[in-house]
């Protein structure tokens, strides 16, 4: 069993058992750090299917602005038959994607979901500088893609039976370590995408870049996010102190943790930098938790970052959300313990 030690910390690795609800929504999670920062990634559900009507669905296609590349993308357990599963469910969607139609029908998806969402149109917008969205969509299209397989362990069967595809797929192994003495707390260990380029057709081999220098610590990344971002973390994190017994504990690159009461392990609330917005994780009670203007919407996350309660998400970017969102932080603080 493999472990990593982290400030005098110890992570045991951990190996997620479903697929579906423990491993995909790590990497929906962390697609930004896998595939780039002008990345984006739809989880929608499109059946790639061959001339002859043969397909399969892949978990997400993901596609970058900067690079001009797309991205089919498999996530998989190492659990899984490697021939009877893994490999035919590559075969079918490399079939599928040489089917033209299922190539127009992919455009209109992307297109569709990106016009409804403002923020992601104008996002998109900005990086092709360009609003003709759907004819860049189109010609991003028409290049072959990639296909990625993230892993839990990239095994010698898995690259093996993969070399034998007529497209051998990136294979990306995503591995996660969770804190022995507070489970909510996980380290993912992975190459992005951006480290590893191919070598012929079949070989691949590891490119050494240096990290950009917000990657290093979260005072970097604070550095990095913009004027207001830093303007809201800062007051925030003043506000949060002065509910009570507060220790506040920065995790790596992009996260900050709050703790209640000395002596406890209760984290109440997790901040998550992004560059045009602060993320704030908190834990709530279904049976007194309010939040009248629906800022955590109907979306619950389970056993993340808190051991017990519904687990809630909401973002901030202006000053003058700061007083609404202690609010919301009061609630979980008042339950920690």
């Amino acid at each position: 069993m493999e472990i990593l030690i982290a400030d005098g910390k110890k992570f045991n690795l951990w190996k997620p058992k479903d697929e579906e609800k423990e491993f995909h929504p790590l990497i929906k999670e962390n697609y930004k750090h896998i595939f780039g920062e002008d990345s984006i990634y739809f989880d929608v559900k499109h059946h790639l299917r061959s001339v002859s009507g043969i397909g399969s669905i892949p978990d997400a296609y993901v596609i970058n602005l900067s690079r001009n590349e797309w991205y089919v993308v498999e996530n998989e357990l190492s659990t899984h038959p490697i021939y009877d599963h893994i490999v035919k469910q590559l075969t079918k969607f490399i079939n599928g994607i040489e089917n033209p139609r299922i190539r127009s029908e992919i455009v209109e998806t992307l297109y569709n979901k990106i016009n409804e969402d403002l923020s992601l149109r104008s996002f998109v917008e900005k990086h092709i500088a360009s609003k003709e969205i759907h004819r860049f969509l189109s010609k991003l299209v028409s290049k072959n893609p990639k296909i990625v397989v993230i892993i839990d362990e990239k095994t010698r069967e898995v690259e093996e039976a993969c070399k034998a595809l007529k497209y051998p797929p990136i294979i990306i192994e995503f591995k996660t370590y969770v804190r022995e003495d507070a489970e909510t707390i996980r380290a993912h260990i992975f190459k992005p995408l951006f480290t590893i380029e191919k070598l012929g057709s079949k070989q691949k081999k590891e490119v050494k870049r240096e990290l950009p220098d917000h990657y290093r610590s979260w005072e970097a990344a604070l550095s990095w996010t913009s004027d207001h971002v830093r303007e809201v973390v800062q007051t925030l994190t003043r506000k949060i102190v002065e509910l009570g017994d507060v220790t506040h504990k920065p995790l790596g690159r992009f996260y900050c943790f709050y703790k209640g009461k000395p002596g406890t392990k209760s984290i109440f609330a997790a901040l998550m930098l992004r560059k045009n917005a602060l993320k704030v994780r908190i834990r709530t009670d279904p049976s007194t938790f309010q939040d009248p203007r629906k800022w955590t919407g109907d979306k619950v996350y389970k056993g993340w970052f808190f051991k017990s309660g519904e687990e809630r998400e909401f973002e901030i970017s202006k000053k003058e959300q700061i007083d609404y969102a202690i609010e919301l932080i009061r609630h979980s603080y008042k339950i920690s313990g």
